[in-house]
């Protein structure tokens, strides 16, 4: 990467949690207010066609693909990727399909995931709740520890990191997950 002046976020939204919803709308707003530029990776109608999970993300993947594949990276000082959920697979696909060195922060990921949360793949921090029907706890940790990757479990969290009908504590949460990004 050259030694441009700038720095980039890239933002990957989950499947129902647009980059408009509070984690992924507060992180790009931190890292605005710090100078970075910003790009919101969409979907497009690809999780609207009532297909198979594994098939809609093989096209979500060719579709993000296309919106940044012909981007010039080289300007930027840093490249990071902030992803959510479904957009955790789709921002470590890209990573290996790109010739850029990306930093990650990976906000609840799903267990297809896991391939991408690697050791020497510049990730921050991987953040998610220990009551996410999407991925075991324990697996993460185990996985996290194994490969020597940040993890930060929310107890009691769900997927949108959550705790149903306790908003003082989910504020406190959001306040939490904004600090560690």
């Amino acid at each position: 990467m050259s030694s441009g002046n700038k720095d980039l976020i890239v933002l990957f939204p989950g499947k129902s949690y647009s980059v408009d919803s509070p984690l992924l709308y507060y992180a790009n707003f931190k890292y605005w207010a710090k100078g970075y530029e910003s790009i919101e990776i969409n979907y497009g109608d690809c999780l609207r066609k009532n297909l198979p999970q594994n098939e809609a993300i093989e096209n979500i993947k060719i579709h993000a693909h296309e919106q940044i594949k012909d981007m010039d990276f080289s300007k930027y000082n840093e490249v990071l990727f902030v992803s959510k959920s479904i957009g955790t697979i789709i921002a470590g696909w890209l990573t290996d399909k790109l010739d850029v060195n990306i930093r990650h922060l990976y906000l609840t990921p799903l267990s297809g995931t896991l391939q991408y949360i690697k050791n020497g793949k510049n990730i921050s921090i991987v953040i998610a709740g220990t009551k996410d029907k999407h991925i075991d706890a324990s697996v993460l940790s185990e996985h996290c520890k194994r490969e020597k990757i940040k993890l930060e479990l929310i107890e009691g969290a769900n997927h949108s990191l959550e705790i149903i009908g306790d908003i003082n504590t989910n504020i406190d949460i959001l306040k939490r997950v904004v600090e560690l990004l």
